[in-house]
């Protein structure tokens, strides 16, 4: 793809080539601002905020030096150009992270790695993480080793988006038969800062998770940088002022982090902090100075280490979350951080010297040459045949699953029934690969609402053509965990089964200043229940956790308001909170370890809270069916050798199925009750 004909002429060149040290100086003070955080503070710095500046500047400054010599920017010239520079050391690191990870990474980890390694491998890891970021049991899981390439994945899809906004300036300056593209360009690059910044800014309040890795709300910091490219040889400054300016940039920048909760508010207008730091300094770097932050930043050192700094920052996030998983360990000392450092900026020299650079230095008449080609093939096609062979193995656990579920060595809940109470103990299934995955459709489809939203969202399931009942499941995710047990039988109940769930969101009446949207959710659901005219809403009855005293107040006028609209109520307790997350404490000390276990009068008291509710809605059909999931002084994470959670108080999907006839039996019997 050309942006013009063979036959245009070349510009003149307009000046010499200018090498700007202090740039190469502060993308290494960047990159180990980004280590250091990561490492030490459990937090972001807002380096990666001023990577984007910088490549904005610089990706902006090659695309207009190419046209003046050429005249136009071949596309596929263009882009292998990127992907000889960043595809080598990116994908060496992904594939030696994935052999790392496959042997050290516990099983329960493996698939979310795997989707991760594959997302960072086509670079659409910021979209991965962004649906993951908003899902409130995806949010719990532990980062992957490659969780920082969300950045490389926003950076590479920009380049491209640039490409194209510099394709719509070459046309336009073909068609005005003007002779420089710099005005034209600012102007797209302005009318591409505002609108991003104003979704940047709004998106961050709306749901600043998605934010964060939404390549739309970050487009105007590399905005930004073009824009700076193209105008920094207007701003003069004097020598003073210059330093002055180079100074406060840089202490602005190495404090950001401190100051500002970065990965709790960014990016948004919050995030001019950083990426005008960045401008200052790039700013005082062109006015000059003799004591100026260009100075410091430009020296040998510091320009050396920001020839390492792409590599630096590819390492140092496997090797740190590596040295948690071998070590166990949940922080890293002094000593154990420093040398997580040097080895990234060994491990960086190495990848560069023996793996980058040589692929750079292949000589060929254009980007695309099948030398090239093949050279960069050569280092795809192992991570991507790896990762493949990895999912492979993970899917063919999952047949195996599917085929044992079946099997009466796996009761689950009906193991404390008398026709399976001898069942004997097998391999617990799900499988540890896929103990987290194994969740209730709602959490696939869409049907069960993340935290932003506020409108109610009603899905159908069952007999949806001809029901004989109308049932609604509502709540948070502590009612969306008994779907399963419901779809087991709802089908063949005629029943059509509305779910109407909200992440982390009870069906109360509680106002909470930490969510907001689950405030408006409540308000709108009473509503949304009465107009579906359903015969029957399953819910919670109380709270499973263990400083739970009562049946909070708001639950209570949730359900009297239902009873006002003669709605009854299908009121389940709880289940119960486990003091750790199942899977990893199976994964570490097997299904019989007292860790993995906890005392039933802890979490589910003899008398429920329930039960000592003095005044109770006349509407409300209390069940319990705690007998069927802990033993009479213990609940364990394996019950007839299917794992109960995906988490410390999610049921997965394959124990809640096993509860699926006790509920019937209730169900079937008070809805045939209630019609009579």
């Amino acid at each position: 793809m050309d942006t013009q004909s063979s036959q245009t002429k070349p510009l003149a060149p307009q000046g010499p080539k200018k090498f700007r040290p202090e740039i190469e100086g502060l993308r290494a003070v960047a990159a180990f601002l980004v280590a250091v955080y990561h490492i030490w503070l459990g937090r972001v710095s807002g380096g990666v905020d001023v990577f984007f500046v910088v490549s904005g500047f610089l990706i902006t400054a090659s695309l207009v030096s190419r046209y003046r010599r050429l005249g136009t920017v071949n596309f596929f010239d263009y882009l292998f150009g990127l992907f000889k520079r960043l595809f080598p050391a990116a994908f060496f690191v992904l594939a030696v992270v994935t052999v790392i990870s496959y042997v050290v990474l516990p099983t329960i980890r493996w698939d979310q790695t795997v989707q991760e390694l594959l997302a960072s491998a086509l670079y659409f890891q910021n979209w991965e993480l962004a649906f993951s970021a908003v899902d409130y049991l995806d949010s719990a899981n532990d980062k992957s080793p490659v969780q920082h390439f969300w950045a490389m994945s926003i950076q590479a899809q920009f380049y491209v988006i640039w490409f194209f906004l510099i394709t719509l300036a070459i046309y336009w300056v073909k068609r005005t038969q003007t002779t420089d593209i710099k005005p034209t360009l600012l102007k797209i690059f302005v009318a591409v800062f505002i609108p991003s910044l104003a979704y940047s800014i709004w998106m961050t309040q709306y749901n600043q998770p998605w934010a964060y890795f939404d390549t739309f709300a970050r487009v105007w910091e590399f905005s930004l940088g073009g824009i700076l490219f193209l105008t920094i040889t207007k701003i003069r400054l004097s020598p003073l002022v210059s330093t002055v300016v180079g100074w406060f940039g840089f202490l602005a920048l190495v404090s950001v982090g401190v100051v500002l909760d970065v990965g709790g508010v960014f990016p948004g207008y919050v995030a001019l902090w950083p990426t005008m730091a960045a401008v200052m300094i790039l700013v005082a770097g062109e006015n000059g100075g003799t004591y100026g932050v260009q100075r410091f930043l430009g020296s040998k050192p510091l320009a050396k280490l920001g020839g390492l700094s792409y590599g630096f920052y590819l390492w140092h996030w496997p090797l740190l979350m590596f040295y948690y998983a071998i070590f166990g360990v949940e922080r890293v000392s002094i000593v154990d951080g420093i040398l997580i450092i040097l080895l990234s900026l060994a491990l960086s020299y190495v990848t560069t010297s023996i793996v980058e650079r040589p692929i750079r230095k292949i000589k060929t008449k254009t980007n695309y040459h099948p030398k090239v080609i093949g050279a960069l093939l050569a280092f795809m096609l192992p991570v991507l045949a790896l990762n493949f062979a990895w999912q492979l193995k993970i899917e063919a656990e999952q047949q195996e699953q599917l085929v044992l579920a079946s099997s009466p060595d796996y009761p689950g809940a009906l193991v404390f029934t008398e026709a399976y109470q001898d069942t004997p103990e097998r391999p617990y299934i799900p499988f540890d690969s896929e103990i987290t995955n194994d969740r209730p459709i709602p959490f696939f489809d869409g049907c069960h609402i993340g935290v932003p939203e506020t409108d109610v969202v009603t899905c159908e399931y069952g007999d949806t053509e001809n029901p004989e009942y109308k049932v609604a499941l509502v709540g948070g995710s502590h009612s969306s965990h008994w779907h399963p047990a419901l779809d087991t039988f709802i089908e063949e109940e005629n029943i059509l089964l509305m779910n109407m769930t909200k992440s982390a969101c009870r069906l109360s009446t509680e106002s909470r200043s930490d969510y907001p949207e689950c405030n408006e959710w409540n308000k709108n659901i009473i509503d949304a229940i009465v107009e579906a005219d359903v015969d029957l809403v399953v819910t919670t009855a109380d709270i499973g956790q263990k400083n739970s005293k009562e049946v909070p107040a708001g639950y209570v006028e949730q359900f009297r308001a239902l009873e006002s609209n003669n709605i009854p109520v299908f009121a389940i307790r709880d289940t119960p909170f486990f003091d750790r997350k199942v899977p990893e404490c199976l994964a570490e000390f097997g299904r019989d370890a007292e860790e993995c276990s906890v005392e039933r009068e802890k979490t589910l008291p003899a008398v429920s809270d329930w039960e000592r509710l003095e005044d109770k809605p006349s509407n409300v059909y209390y069940y319990d069916y705690s007998d069927y999931i802990c033993e009479d002084d213990v609940c364990r994470p394996v019950v007839g050798n299917i794992v109960g959670y995906s988490d410390s108080n999610h049921m997965t999907k394959s124990f809640s199925e096993s509860l699926g006839s006790f509920v019937r039996e209730d169900m079937i019997a008070l809805l045939n009750q209630l019609v009579e």
